[in-house]
């Protein structure tokens, strides 16, 4: 079970829509959970703001962020 701070979610959320917008490919979210969390929440606002600076950064950039080859096949 993962925590999530309230108010962090929908600026997860709207980073998330905006990368696959753009890219027309899912987002990894799970893959990126060191950057979204604090010391107490998995999904923290200042991580959820790291995470929309993260995808507007490869936006601009055309550059997909990494997906493990296995990201597909694991239980989160």
């Amino acid at each position: 079970m993962f925590s999530c701070e309230e108010g962090a979610w929908s600026i997860i959320d709207a980073a998330i829509k905006k990368y696959e917008q753009h890219f027309h490919d899912e987002f990894p979210i799970y893959e990126y959970i060191d950057v979204t969390k604090s010391d107490d929440f998995d999904f923290s606002i200042p991580g959820a703001k790291r995470l929309a600076i993260l995808i507007d950064k490869h936006i601009k950039e055309n550059e997909l962020v990494h997906v493990p080859s296995d990201y597909h096949s694991r239980l989160y």
